[in-house]
């Protein structure tokens, strides 16, 4: 195995076909990744070193079960020793937010920030985080994570885990959302890495995020993970995740984006989105634009009078004044109380509907990979070498018991090849349905509700008994890791 010192000048010399190596803790595999890239390899460990992300193999087991792994055009990629004594990594700030100048961070709802796309929630202050939970969320309601599950993960927060919640838009081709997911996450990766320092990052999904997670674990071999925990996994196709499907959704999609009659409104999916762009004003607090009201004029205006319909529409800016006078004081009001912030998530959860309808009207009948691709691929390269799968006995949408299945054979498969690797499947029921690890108040409600009416009467009446059962059990099987 080739050895590499810890310098700078050495590590871009290996890199000379535009590849970039991550450095990830003792045990990761090496696997290369694009330039520039902030996705994470091996066991899911990574540390920013001397502004240079390295990747470390330790043994040559391990090398040679990444390079099984890695897709082809990575076979020649330079393989790399543990860093040497004089290796030294650079001194790792207590955990605050990033001073990059590259790196963009808002204040979202309550504790949680806004950074490249993703939503973060870190630990508790000056406390080293146990691990990075990447979480996807599932069907529409992934639009929102942080609002959708926000019991769930600042609970896990709270114990010590930094969490970073990745939104997404439904749909039917699920590489594609893949691939969005991933360069969202790339993104935030090197301003974490430079903060905490090396931290195994743990794949989390409820629902379509579950099964998100397991093409990305299967299919995606630069953005492994140490685990994955899967909640309320389905893998079913769309006609029987769907009911009515062919007979009643598809025909009713299509007939709402036809644009073969628009002698007097144009299609109905034109409609929603003005519908949205309005909403997104309103969520804002702001009188909407002149542009966004010329648009909607158009819309209203039958097709046989536009030509005596005025091109132009806009406010008066007196009159646009005085509204925004009046409007600015409420809406700085409900912004303070969190409500415009929720309003705007409520918005990023709408603004799938059209996207979908479209979707459906231009042919979509089934999603892309099919369920029977998915089985396949998770078969043959699932590689998470510890996985929690969580079921509720009341969910009639869940398959756990059928990736489980798959999932010991992935084990064989790889066995087959490494006879030293193994990988941990835990399946564990829990009371409740599809829906539990949503149904919860935020935390902050639930806290006071516990202190008043007490922690059991509490979780009963404002039905989270299940949510705070879910963060439970996770918090049982991350310490169980030792991660």
């Amino acid at each position: 195995m080739r050895r590499v010192r810890g310098t700078v000048t050495s590590l871009l010399a290996v890199s000379l076909t535009q590849f970039s190596l991550l450095h990830f803790g003792s045990d990761a595999f090496t696997l290369p990744v694009r330039t520039g890239s902030g996705s994470l390899a091996g066991n899911g460990k990574y540390r920013y070193r001397d502004s240079t992300f390295v990747s470390v193999a330790t043994t040559d087991d391990e090398a040679s079960a990444a390079a099984d792994a890695a897709p082809s055009d990575s076979a020649a990629a330079p393989q790399t020793s543990p860093p040497q004594s004089d290796d030294v990594d650079v001194d790792r700030p207590p955990p605050r937010r990033s001073s990059s100048p590259y790196s963009t961070v808002k204040a979202g709802i309550g504790k949680w920030e806004e950074m490249h796309g993703n939503y973060l929630l870190r630990p508790p202050a000056e406390t080293e985080p146990r691990a990075l939970i990447h979480f996807l969320g599932g069907a529409i309601v992934g639009a929102a994570p942080d609002v959708t599950y926000r019991y769930v993960l600042e609970r896990l927060a709270a114990r010590g885990y930094l969490v970073v919640a990745t939104p997404f838009n439904l749909s039917f081709d699920h590489l594609k959302t893949c691939d969005e997911v991933i360069a969202k996450f790339e993104r935030i990766a090197g301003d974490l890495a430079r903060q905490y320092g090396a931290v195994p990052v743990v794949g989390m999904g409820h629902s379509c995020g579950a099964l998100l997670q397991i093409l990305i674990t299967s299919l995606f071999p630069d953005t492994p993970r140490a685990a994955n925990a899967l909640l309320s996994y389905n893998n079913k196709p769309v006609k029987d995740a769907v009911p009515l499907f062919e007979e009643v959704v598809a025909p009713f999609f299509t007939a709402i984006a036809a644009r073969g009659n628009e002698t007097w409104y144009p299609s109905g999916t034109v409609a929603m989105a003005l519908a949205v762009r309005l909403g997104r004003a309103a969520a804002k607090g702001e009188i909407p634009s002149n542009d966004l009201l010329a648009d909607v004029a158009k819309f209203v205006t039958p097709k046989r009078l536009s030509s005596i319909a005025p091109e132009d529409v806009a406010l008066p800016s007196r009159v646009r004044d005085a509204l925004t006078t009046v409007v600015d004081p409420a809406a700085g009001a409900l912004e303070s109380a969190g409500v415009l912030p929720v309003l705007s998530q409520a918005v990023d959860v709408l603004e799938q509907i059209p996207l979908l309808v479209e979707e459906v009207a231009d042919g979509a009948t089934d999603f892309n990979p099919t369920p029977s691709s998915v089985r396949a691929a998770a078969r043959r390269a699932y590689r998470a070498r510890r996985t929690l799968l969580l079921q509720y006995d009341s969910d009639p949408l869940d398959e756990s018991e059928e990736i489980e299945e798959l999932l010991r054979e992935a084990e064989t498969v790889m066995r087959m090849k490494r006879p030293m690797i193994s990988i941990d499947i835990q399946r564990r029921v829990l009371k409740g349905g599809h829906a539990s690890p949503v149904l919860a108040p935020p935390v902050d409600i639930a806290e006071r509700a516990e202190d008043i009416l007490g922690a059991e009467t509490a979780k009963e009446r404002l039905l989270y008994a299940e949510a705070d059962a879910t963060v439970e059990e996770l918090a049982r099987w991350l310490d169980e890791g030792q991660l």
